[in-house]
């Protein structure tokens, strides 16, 4: 019988409960700024928790925080199980998981400041913004990496639709963050008008 012991699951779960804990949190957030469109008051008059600066934290946790990690748990479990193989890099999975969750903590920190690019559901200043990219590309050679070393002469249908996600997220917030810093934590698009419309909803869709 083929024992789990063959196979990097560590990572795997670590980034499940990771998932769990901030789907748990981004919900809550949500909570509280729905509570605040028809309570006000709610916000105590503390510039950190108003509307504005809890939104782009609640969509962060969601989508990045949660849906990150779900994305990340579930492609490092399906390649090893569909090829056969353990990851190529156990360190190179736990660098991902760590990055991801220091990135995720700098958003938490960063955000209820204020210090945002004023983009939507981009929002996180161009030293996040390079974090992202070196810990996304991490991810994608470590799962391209698995795939080469595989036991099967095929590649599941499955990790075809993951590589595609991997390469297109890739160059969809690689293109949408590109930005002149004036600062740590300021910057400015270098694309404006409806061309920076255009370019913000073609990663925003």
């Amino acid at each position: 019988m083929e024992t789990t012991e063959k196979y990097h699951f560590d990572v795997v779960r670590w980034f499940s409960v990771a998932a769990v804990i901030y789907l748990v949190v981004g919900t809550l957030v949500g909570v509280i700024i729905a509570s605040q469109l028809a309570w006000p008051v709610l916000n105590f008059d503390i510039p950190y928790l108003t509307f504005g600066r809890l939104r782009p934290l609640h969509t962060n946790a969601v989508i990045f925080a949660f849906g990150g990690c779900v994305l990340m748990a579930t492609a490092f479990y399906s390649v090893q199980r569909t090829c056969g193989v353990k990851l190529w890099s156990n360190k190179l999975a736990w660098f991902t998981f760590w990055g991801w969750n220091l990135i995720i903590v700098s958003a938490v920190i960063t955000l209820p400041l204020g210090l945002t690019s004023g983009k939507e559901y981009a929002e996180l200043e161009w030293p996040i913004d390079i974090a992202i990219a070196v810990v996304w590309i991490a991810y994608t050679v470590n799962f391209v990496m698995t795939i080469a070393n595989r036991k099967s002469s095929h590649i599941y249908v499955s990790n075809w639709f993951f590589l595609g996600m991997m390469i297109m997220i890739t160059y969809l917030h690689v293109v949408n963050s590109l930005a002149i810093p004036v600062g740590m934590f300021k910057s400015y698009s270098i694309f404006s008008g409806v061309q920076d419309a255009m370019i913000q909803w073609w990663w925003g869709h």
